[in-house]
Parts: C-alpha cells; structure tokens; sequence
C-alpha cells in the first residue's frame, strides 16, 4: 500500500497542481481504502505541513508543497509544478526571488514574473481570465503571463499582491499594458482562492486605458 504522502502528492498532481484543503480531503478519501481513520484530514494536513518549507511543522524530510496564498489560506500546491511553471518571456529573474526587476521604458511593461504571478497562474491552469486561453507548449507545459493591473513602476508604483494581478494570454496581456483595452470586472473569470480588487480596475481604467502613449 502506498504512503500516506504518496497519495497526498498523488492527489494534488489529479487536481492539476494545487487546491484547496477540503479539495485535496476529498480527493484523498477516492485514492485512500476504507476505513478511513477519525484523524483522516488532520493526517493529510501534517503529511502536507511537515513536508513544505512554507511552513513552521517543516521537517526537512522533502519539501514537496508550497502554500500557495499563504499560511492559513488554505491552499496548497505541488512545488514540482512551481518549479515547472514556463517563466515569460519577459522576465529575466532567477526562481525564487521574489520583487521582479525594475526596468526604465516608454511603456509600462516591467519584468514580472514573481514567485506570486507564478503561483497565481498555476491556480487558474494558466488560462486567461479575460479569454479562456490555454496555450499549450510542445513539452506539454502550459504558459500564460501575470499583469499588474496598476503598474508596478514609476509612476504608478501598483503593490505585489494577487488582489493586483490578473492572469492573461500575451494578447491580451499587451492590450492591457498598452491601454487598448478597458476592463470589466463582470468579465473576469474568478477563482475562489483569488479575488481581484475594484480599486486597481478602477485605477487601469482611470489612468491607463486609453492613455499609453508607446512613441
């Protein structure tokens, strides 16, 4: 029979990487035989806690999860597909760092790809909030990109939290970053795990559509 954090891992890899603890208990009780013991979800929360270095049970036996919102969020997510997660195409900052570099141009695109966009990305399969795009890679991998909806440069300095990000396709990506586009918060695909704050849409809408001058 296999152990009990070869079904948690096993479990989290059937939900595509991450999900919610009351997932991941469900899913546990269809791989696990009956019976199952009265301590069954405290049993997996110590299997996931004592073997990620997100939290203060860290055993240092293997880390395999990370928490994907934070301790006491209560999601938690496969470190292998953080590790796995396509960086894009214009970030040039080493995994595991987490403030994106800053870079002066014309425009607002800024190097972006944070240890929070990527984890954000893994939650919604990387498929665009705005369009349902999936890209699939020929490894099989998937990208999308993660945009702050108010800029983190100059002179807008937006803050790097998920309440400021939203996960996109390249196309819409650089309709944002350029202001072709308004956004509409009733368009949004949502995530439970992950909710989009008013004010920076309010903000894009405000201060950016429509006013990004690119010459």
């Amino acid at each position: 029979m296999s152990t009990w954090i070869e079904d948690v891992i096993k479990g989290l890899d059937d939900l595509n990487g991450s999900a919610s603890l009351s997932d991941i208990y469900k899913k546990l009780r269809e791989i696990r035989q009956l019976p199952h013991p009265k301590s069954f979800d405290a049993i997996i929360r110590r299997e996931i806690e004592s073997h990620s270095s997100d939290s203060e049970a860290y055993t240092r036996k293997g880390d395999y999860f990370y928490s994907v919102e934070g301790l006491g969020g209560g999601v938690w997510g496969l470190r292998n597909y953080l590790k796995n997660t396509p960086i894009a195409i214009d970030a040039d900052i080493p995994l595991g760092f987490d403030e994106p570099a800053r870079i002066h141009q014309e425009t607002y695109r800024i190097l972006r790809d944070t240890n929070l966009a990527r984890k954000l990305k893994l939650l919604h399969q990387n498929k665009c909030q705005l369009c349902g795009t999936q890209i699939e890679l020929q490894n099989g991998k998937y990208y999308s990109e993660a945009h702050h909806i108010t800029p983190l440069g100059n002179p807008h300095d937006g803050p790097d939290i998920a309440k400021n990000i939203i996960v996109l396709c390249p196309n819409h990506h650089v309709m944002l970053d350029y202001g072709a586009i308004k956004l509409d918060q009733s368009l949004i695909t949502a995530h439970p795990k992950h909710t989009i704050d008013t004010q920076y849409i309010t903000y894009h809408n405000d201060r950016i559509w429509g006013k990004v001058d690119n010459q």
